[in-house]
């Protein structure tokens, strides 16, 4: 048998060597066109605001909705799928008026459609106040209210929330921080909400521990020491730090701001999380006051160490001493392998007035080098807008981040700017979680893309930047590869693998399907050994498609030659 497989490795060696190598590409071009003018919408009479990209009605294409003040109708832009939108906030019922700062989407009860839930609006420099609203999705373009019935109402002035499952159970909560009541400025403490299961929802917030009231601008969900239960982080725009809330696992939380080496204080205007240098574990990036006040208050890059606590690196990275800043996304913009940063803001909120030449901040693009420095590649020319909430997706699906940034109207029109990510040839893989026994969107998730010695990590989430929601889907820069392995912790607990996925193309993993590793899927007959006789079982159903294919060893639905190179790196391997 020997030669038969050195026979069978020679033909594989020879296949490998048809498909290009995995070397990555350092590609960095003027990647974005501003293609504004595709969403016709106007933020008024409202200050500060995010937005959420989400797949409202399932067609495979990210939806765009912004809130709007007071008095004015919000928007959600329906993906046509060929780089348009059209605003079908009216029909679907979602329009309001009433006034709201940010929103997230996410599917509270798990029938396959995703729901909104709208924070309140007044914040820290308003003179007004609404309410918050949470929308069931009617999976037939329309949306109904069921603010009062869920028990999320709120006084106070929310800001930013998330959906998260906190205690794994499969239902996705909601965490809200609050900045305070405007009228009377009387700070609130932050909330949270324990999904029932049944469209209802239970007030935990002082029982859990986490209703602190510093004034919260914006939320982070991250499982920060890796221990199977998601992590609640609020960005403090108050003179306070960054706080982390540990979670206990048994609905309580522990504030480990100070252990975890958070205790910097800052005006917090934004948080998110990423993987920048490639360890396995989340770092974050916050931004602050920067240098449009005096200089006191620089933004902020924490490396995860990877025992729970976190190292203060942005000085070395070169990302705190820039303009004030509000909404900020890690995203790998050119599909090199390694993430980069993007953050805009202004406030023309009295007295700081941080607006206009040398003060707002133009939105700025920073690629990351790959050696734990970030270099300013470009900026946007929009410091004498009023931008806040940033969210990232790739809305064409061209495996590329793009971005929106809103704005409201002050010394411009408060139109959002939407910047489109034309790409380069970097290879790319984007990841779709569905849940079975997780909550159905796959929140909380954590999906690494393996090659060789490459490996990237990120996390679904539903609720980042400041009062936004980026892409609920996952995309991974790859340089130059071919191929991954992609593995999946879900919230339940089960590690599935998912082997020999090719790139530039977006995959659906659903929970429960990946091959059962304990079985062995590479033993194709269940003869305790891998071997000839598997490689013929594999031969004899290459090109076919379809569902419980014993030769369809990476689980992409067809057995292709991928399939036959794992079947090869495995010959004469027992069971």
């Amino acid at each position: 048998m020997k030669w038969n497989k050195v026979i069978i490795l020679s033909l594989i060696i020879t296949l490998s060597f048809l498909m290009p190598q995995f070397l990555f590409s350092q590609t960095k071009s003027d990647l974005f066109v501003d293609v504004s003018n595709r969403i016709n919408f106007a933020r008024t009479n409202g200050g500060a605001a995010g937005a959420a990209w989400f797949d409202y009605n399932n067609d495979g294409y990210l939806d765009l909705f912004i809130p709007n003040g007071m008095g004015n109708p919000n928007g959600l832009f329906r993906n046509n799928g060929d780089g348009t939108f059209t605003d079908v906030a009216k029909e679907a019922g979602v329009t309001n008026g009433l006034g709201n700062h940010g929103v997230v989407a996410g599917d509270i009860d798990n029938d396959g459609w995703a729901d909104l839930f709208m924070t309140a609006m007044g914040g820290v420099f308003g003179i007004t106040q609404s309410a918050t609203q949470l929308y069931h999705n009617n999976g037939d373009g329309t949306f109904s209210d069921i603010t009062s019935q869920a028990g999320v109402f709120t006084a106070g002035v929310p800001m930013s929330a998330a959906f998260v499952d906190i205690n794994n159970d499969g239902f996705l909560d909601v965490f809200v921080t609050f900045t305070d009541k405007s009228k009377i400025r009387r700070l609130y403490n932050n909330k949270l909400f324990l999904n029932n299961g049944d469209l209802t929802f239970t007030d935990i917030s002082k029982s859990s521990g986490v209703d602190s009231p510093f004034r919260g601008c914006a939320v982070g969900c991250s499982d920060y020491n890796d221990d199977g239960w998601t992590d609640l982080f609020v960005a403090n725009c108050n003179a306070e730090p960054i706080e982390l809330f540990r979670n206990n696992g048994d609905l309580t939380f522990t504030n480990v701001t100070t252990q975890a080496g958070l205790s910097r204080e800052g005006f917090w205007m934004a948080i998110t999380h990423g993987d920048y240098d490639n360890d396995g574990d989340l770092d974050l990036f916050s931004t602050n006051l920067g240098n449009s006040v005096g200089g006191l208050w620089p933004h902020a890059l924490y490396q995860n160490n990877g025992n729970g606590t976190y190292t203060h690196t942005g000085i070395k990275a070169g990302l705190v001493n820039w303009e004030f800043g509000w909404g900020a996304s890690f995203a790998d913009f050119d599909n090199d392998g390694y993430l980069d940063i993007f953050f805009a803001g202004s406030s023309p909120a009295y007295p700081l007035r941080i607006i206009g030449p040398g003060r707002g901040c133009p939105g700025r693009l920073f690629m990351n080098n790959g050696n734990g420095t970030f270099s300013m590649t470009k900026s946007f020319g929009l410091e004498s807008q009023y931008t806040s909430g940033v969210s990232v997706a790739d809305f064409d699906n061209n495996g590329f981040p793009d971005l929106v940034i809103v704005t409201s109207t002050v010394l411009e029109l408060g139109k959002p700017v939407l910047l489109q990510n034309v790409g380069n040839t970097n290879s790319w893989i984007t990841v779709k979680t569905v849940g079975t026994q997780s909550n159905r969107d796959g929140v909380g998730a954590r999906v690494k893309v393996m090659a060789d010695d490459f490996v990237q990590m990120q996390e679904v989430r539903a609720g980042s930047s400041v009062m936004s929601m980026e892409s609920p889907w996952l995309t991974f820069g790859l340089g130059n590869l071919q191929r991954v392995d992609i593995e999946v912790k879900w919230p339940s607990g089960l590690v599935e693998r998912f082997l020999g996925q090719t790139t530039k193309q977006t995959v659906t993993l659903v929970e429960g399907t990946a091959k059962d590793l304990e079985t062995n899927p590479w033993d194709t007959n269940s003869d305790g050994e891998i071997d000839i006789l598997d490689l013929v079982d594999v031969a004899s159903q290459f090109g076919q498609s379809g569902a419980d294919l014993s030769g369809d060893i990476n689980g992409d639905g067809t057995v292709d030659v991928f399939d036959l190179v794992i079947i090869g790196e495995q010959l004469g391997e027992k069971k």
